[in-house]
């Protein structure tokens, strides 16, 4: 929405401005969709609870599986207490892997929410257990960054 208001601005019909918008496939690897291994995955950036209730909103339904990461560098912010802010009770009944600095932070909160998961260290072993044609994954912003660029810095 607000690329068609910018485009408004500069004499641009939202008309106009259509196609240009359709061709974006993603914004820093947002919503990207890559292959890795025989499996195609769709990267989804969450950065604060919003976000990831967001991410979990739009996961292709099950059984797709879901790599969750989570780190906690200084673009993260340090604290992950926001986990316990996040509804993860909607991955029950899926294969769910949680990978990340912090995975063990994360796997708490999930055991409280009673989703079943596995540990993963990283995008690949994921990949490699999840034995599926497609993996969705979510993460937050570092640990986002270093599965883009354990997969060459797609989108």
């Amino acid at each position: 929405m607000i690329a068609f208001a910018v485009a408004e601005v500069f004499g641009i019909s939202v008309t106009q401005a259509m196609d240009p918008v359709r061709q974006v496939k993603s914004v820093a690897g947002r919503y990207t969709q890559v292959e890795r291994h025989g499996t195609a995955l769709r990267l989804l950036l969450a950065k604060n609870p919003a976000g990831w209730l967001e991410a979990l909103d739009v996961l292709v339904p099950p059984p797709v599986p879901v790599l969750l990461a989570v780190n906690a560098q200084t673009p993260d912010g340090k604290d992950t207490s926001w986990l316990w802010d996040v509804d993860y009770r909607r991955l029950r009944g899926r294969p769910v892997f949680v990978a990340g600095e912090r995975k063990l932070d994360l796997a708490v909160r999930l055991e409280a929410d009673e989703v079943a998961f596995r540990l993963a260290g990283g995008i690949d072993e994921a990949i490699a257990a999840a034995r599926s044609p497609s993996l969705e994954v979510i993460a937050n912003y570092t640990a986002f960054q270093q599965i883009r660029a354990a997969l060459g810095r797609v989108g």
